[in-house]
């Protein structure tokens, strides 16, 4: 058997891989173990995830602002 915990660095590594892909069952308890009990991880996750949606709506943003040449 693998390692039981992750630590923060690959924790991070993994949160934001889960944002682009599908992970295992394995990596996913383990990262929700990991997040359960680490105090900064679940900040990170949050941030990644703001980050994620504010990036979204920037293409959304540009279309909306006015032409300067016209």
């Amino acid at each position: 058997m693998g390692k039981l915990m992750y630590s923060c660095e690959e924790a991070a590594k993994l949160s934001s891989r889960a944002m682009e892909e599908p992970l295992g069952l394995m990596e996913r308890t383990l990262l929700g173990f990991h997040l359960m009990m680490c105090t900064n991880c679940p900040n990170f996750v949050r941030q990644l995830e703001f980050l994620r949606r504010a990036s979204r709506k920037v293409p959304e943003a540009l279309e909306k602002v006015p032409d300067r040449d016209a």
